[in-house]
């Protein structure tokens, strides 16, 4: 997991899942120093959750219905991105 680079404090998983849905900034809890999510690991996102729901739904959809197949493409998309956490860096920005 990524660490605030002013007070190595441990960002929480919840945390960093929040800054990747919204807008790639996370504060730290304990000094308050902002970071930003970097460009590799934006890409990073991307690969985990967006992909693999964009490959489901346009080349292996085997059910007849749209709604099934939408549902299980938000249900990959959503497994993919409680992974995103793990994975991504973040860099300071302020102080």
């Amino acid at each position: 997991m990524t660490s605030c680079d002013c007070c190595h404090t441990e960002f929480r998983w919840g945390e960093i899942l929040k800054a990747n849905f919204l807008h790639g900034f996370c504060k730290c809890r304990n000094c308050s120093c902002a970071h930003k999510i970097d460009f590799l690991s934006r890409f990073k996102v991307t690969l985990l959750s967006v992909v693999p729901f964009l490959v489901f739904g346009l080349f292996l959809t085997p059910f007849e219905s749209n709604f099934f197949t939408i549902l299980i493409g938000l249900l990959i998309f959503i497994l993919g991105m409680l992974f995103t956490p793990f994975v991504v860096n973040y860099n300071l920005t302020s102080k």
